[in-house]
This record gives C-alpha cells, structure tokens and sequence, in this order.
C-alpha cells in the first residue's frame, strides 16, 4: 500500500471517497490511461492515495485482506 496514505490526509467523507475512487477508475478503463501522480501529493485527488485510503478505512473496520 502506498506509503504517503498511511500519513492519513484525506479529509473526505466515506461517501465522497468510494465516489471518486469509482469515478476515478471508471475514467482509467475508458482511457486505458492510468492516474498521473502528483508532487506534492494531493490526498484527496490523487488515485493512489484515495485508493489506498479506501483500503485503510476498510480494514478499519474489520475488513477481511486475506486471500
């Protein structure tokens, strides 16, 4: 998991963030173009961070990350 979400900046609501996560996947398989990564990172735009604080949260609450 990328490291920089474990810093836990993401200020978006649970609601908000499975928002852009799935807009945010749904625009890569229709441009077969993956998310550029920012610098400085942008918590609550980057994929890669919303992506691995949806991850975070899960396990947050019990989710299950074996195989």
């Amino acid at each position: 998991m990328n490291t920089i979400a474990s810093f836990r900046l993401c200020k978006l609501s649970d609601e908000e963030l499975v928002k852009r996560v799935d807009k945010a996947c749904d625009k890569m398989y229709q441009t077969g173009k993956i998310p550029d990564r920012h610098i400085p990172a942008r918590p609550d735009d980057d994929f890669d961070l919303l992506l691995g604080e949806l991850i975070q949260r899960f396990m947050d609450k019990g989710g299950d990350a074996s195989e």
